[in-house]
């Protein structure tokens, strides 16, 4: 065990003393591995940071289309985010079906209903935080939320506060976010809870005794989906839901899909603005070309790295001859390329995640201030990504001097030892 640690230890120092040799090579070829790590990582993580904040600037266009019971008046506007104040509802269960339509992507529905509180009405809409993608991209940069069942977004003309509470039915609900101005009357003066919590304010409205109709806002006028009526909820229909806002996936159709849910009966399907629809989907594609570019470039940096530790091997063939010559086996010869790869590479490598890291915080200085000038929201990608990314440029930066090593050193050992010592450098 002893000798063959002391091996081991003898292989390291002879690798480290070779590194050492040939100091300056050493440095340019570790810079090398230091700015792919670095530019690897940062543009990761610029780049999740960019697609999200274009993407939920995207999805604060509202819905491509929206289907809603047939009969129902529609007040157009230019962003399609939420649903009208209607009486007529659809079947939660139609959802699935609008899942299986070629070219739908996202398909996020919601319910309307309006509460009493104190006297008067307040409009709520219940939606899935799961499928959601035109409210909560409305919360302010950095304020994301996980919403819970006792929990509510409010609109930007809702009087209360984040951190205050309301009651409706019994039940006290926390204001846990407000969303920003959208120009959209439904979305500015409404309440935002999720289905399940809806589904608790329903239980607790049904122990309650039956009252007299709810005032209303004005200009507007009560839905009730059955005749009677508890003090703070209309008696909802299980099941049931208001519209569902749907998003098309890049390069699907706007029209085939219009045509393919029209066949449907008893609906409505409402067009959102095309220029924002195909300026969305454009984007997608435009994602996958930088990613798909930005992976050409990590091979042909592959390829560098191994013609230059192909270079460092052909002018070490008489030493590695001579190491041969002396009863070095294949596999030493090999160990001893690939710990001088993995020296170089590791500090190049951690070199390269430090670099990384001064390029986000330079680029959030400068890209991050204009993208918030314009509106886009440029947030952080979470912890988890951060680190995966940070691994994996790491392992990267390892991979490409291991692999060109070993490419490298393959080479070499299929020559005799005979002929590596007579050579001068290239065979």
């Amino acid at each position: 065990m002893s000798f063959r640690f002391r091996a081991r230890f003898l292989l390291v120092r002879l690798a480290a003393q070779n590194v050492a040799r040939r100091l300056l090579r050493s440095i340019f070829l570790g810079l090398a591995v230091m700015i792919s790590v670095g530019v690897g990582f940062s543009g990761a993580i610029l780049g999740w940071s960019l697609r999200d904040g274009i993407l939920t600037s995207f999805s604060r266009m509202g819905a491509d289309l929206v289907i809603v019971p047939q009969g129902t008046l529609i007040n157009l506007t230019s962003t399609l985010l939420t649903v009208q104040p209607t009486a007529l509802e659809l079947d939660a269960s139609l959802g699935e079906t609008l899942r299986r339509v070629p070219g739908v992507a996202k398909v996020a529905p919601q319910l309307l209903v309006e509460a009493g509180v104190e006297g008067r009405a307040i409009r709520l809409i219940a939606y899935d935080p799961q499928t959601d993608f035109t409210v909560e991209p409305w919360l302010p940069q950095g304020q994301r939320v996980s919403l819970e069942a006792a929990d509510l977004l409010v609109g930007e003309r809702v009087p209360q506060k984040p951190g205050e509470a309301i009651s409706i039915c019994g039940r006290t609900l926390t204001i846990a976010g407000r969303l920003g101005h959208t120009g959209v009357g439904p979305v500015d003066e409404s309440f935002f809870l999720t289905f399940k919590g809806l589904d608790q304010l329903i239980d607790a409205a049904r122990q309650t005794r039956p009252a007299t109709p709810l005032p209303t806002p004005e200009g507007e006028h009560a839905h009730h989906h059955h005749h009677g009526a508890t003090e703070c909820l209309p008696d909802i229909s299980p099941d049931k839901v208001s519209a569902f806002l749907l998003q098309l996936a890049p390069g699907a159709s706007l029209e085939q899909a219009r045509f393919a849910i029209g066949q449907i009966t008893q609906i409505k399907v409402v067009s959102g603005n095309p220029i924002f629809t195909s300026a969305r989907q454009s984007l997608g594609s435009l994602v996958w070309g930088v990613a798909i570019f930005a992976a050409l470039l990590f091979v042909a940096l592959l390829f560098v790295v191994s013609l230059l530790f192909s270079a460092i091997v052909q002018e070490r063939y008489r030493e590695i001859g001579m190491l041969r010559a002396m009863g070095a086996r294949p596999i030493q010869i090999m160990a001893l390329n690939l710990l001088e790869a993995l020296i170089i590479t590791g500090i190049g490598g951690v070199a390269g995640v430090v670099f990384g890291i001064s390029l986000i915080f330079l680029a959030a200085r400068s890209l991050g201030f204009y993208f918030a000038s314009l509106g886009v929201p440029f947030e952080g990608p979470p912890d988890s990504f951060v680190i995966a990314a940070g691994a994996a440029s790491l392992c990267f930066g390892l991979a490409l001097g291991l692999i060109g090593a070993m490419l490298a050193s393959r080479r070499a050992l299929r020559l005799e030892p005979a002929r590596m010592i007579q050579m001068e450098g290239a065979p």
